[in-house]
């Protein structure tokens, strides 16, 4: 009899989450979860959600303290540069500096035609700048995916936690919630006429850029933007808590870490794989973390590490894609490029 009653109480769950499903897909009720909170979780339920919110608010602070420091820097340069200029004479290239610096003192970080007017070093400093804003603000997408991919993770063992205890309706809410959470907006229309103003034009990565260097400060516990989070395949990226499931029993163990940091790790720079970072100059050893890279799930570290450019010397992190007791390649945190 109680065998018979618990098959009855599973068919009827199943069968009310059908019926739930359907009435979601009809009605296309999400409980109100698109703008803020779901409300239907306990406070200690939510305290995943309040973390993630925490975590945006410091990841923002830190990208703004990474832009104000590359900005202080490059104007340094520019006005190095426009003395050089009003020694000269160069009324053309002063101007042309000027407006450089009112932009950049502005936070605007677009380049505009104007810059072409300055001499070649400049311009070539310009395009060091470019490529500094775009791995920077691809750090922060990394990093605010990562908090995403985190948060989720938390909602997943929950909604099962939900579903083992017979609440089918909260746990049907969750999912419903999950899916939304995930899902990135729809990106703001911009209109042509704010386009063409000034004629401003927005920041691409440079078809074949030099390797520049970040600002960075010694890594933290991964932080990661909702509406920031879509990267290509070949970008590392985190794992989201299907994924984790899948490819559990994949993983093997850790990269081994000694004193001295990752022996794989080591061992690579040892090789000369890599010839930008040295065991001498490595500030600091990031936390090991299962990740997903070109759809394939592998273990990665990352190191701190000072490197020099126009703009002076600046830590930046890099990271280690490890297969065994190999590192297959070293990527640029964030901006997924190759380091040499």
């Amino acid at each position: 009899m109680a065998i018979n009653n618990k098959f009855h109480r599973v068919i009827l769950g199943s069968f009310l989450i059908i019926v739930m499903n359907l009435f979601f897909i009809v009605t296309g009720e999400l409980f109100g979860v698109v703008e803020g909170q779901p409300d239907f979780l306990s406070e200690e339920q939510l305290e995943p959600l309040k973390k993630y919110e925490i975590a945006l608010k410091a990841n923002e602070e830190k990208h703004i303290g990474y832009m104000s420091k590359l900005n202080d820097k490059y104007t340094d340069a520019l006005d190095v540069a426009k003395a050089r200029m009003v020694k000269i004479g160069a009324i053309r290239a002063i101007k042309a500096l000027d407006s450089e610096i009112t932009r950049i003192n502005a936070n605007d970080t677009r380049r505009s035609k104007d810059i072409e007017a300055a001499p070649d070093y400049v311009r070539k400093m310009r395009s060091q700048y470019d490529q500094f804003v775009f791995r920077v603000n691809n750090l922060k997408r990394s990093r605010d995916g990562e908090s995403l991919y985190a948060t989720d993770r938390s909602l997943a063992e929950l909604q099962l936690e939900l579903t083992k205890s017979d609440q089918l309706e909260k746990a049907l809410k969750l999912r419903q919630y999950r899916e939304e959470f995930k899902r990135p907006p729809k990106p703001k229309e911009v209109s042509q006429e704010n386009e063409k103003v000034d004629n401003k034009e927005e920041i691409n990565p440079p078809e074949n850029p030099e390797p520049i260097d970040v600002p960075f400060d010694p890594p933290e516990p991964e932080l990661f933007s909702r509406n920031e989070y879509q990267l290509n395949g070949d970008i590392v990226r985190p794992m989201t808590s299907e994924e984790m499931n899948k490819y559990e029993s994949q993983f093997g163990s850790p990269p081994v870490r000694t004193a001295r940091g990752y022996s794989v790790m080591i061992a690579s720079i040892q090789r000369r794989e890599v010839t930008e970072i040295t065991l001498g100059k490595i500030k600091g050893w990031g936390i090991a973390r299962p990740q997903m890279w070109k759809g394939k799930p592998y273990w990665t570290a990352t190191v701190t590490y000072p490197t020099t450019s126009l703009f002076g010397t600046f830590d930046t992190e890099g990271m280690a894609i490890i297969s065994g007791n190999r590192v297959l390649e070293w990527r640029y945190t964030g901006s997924g490029e190759e380091i040499p």
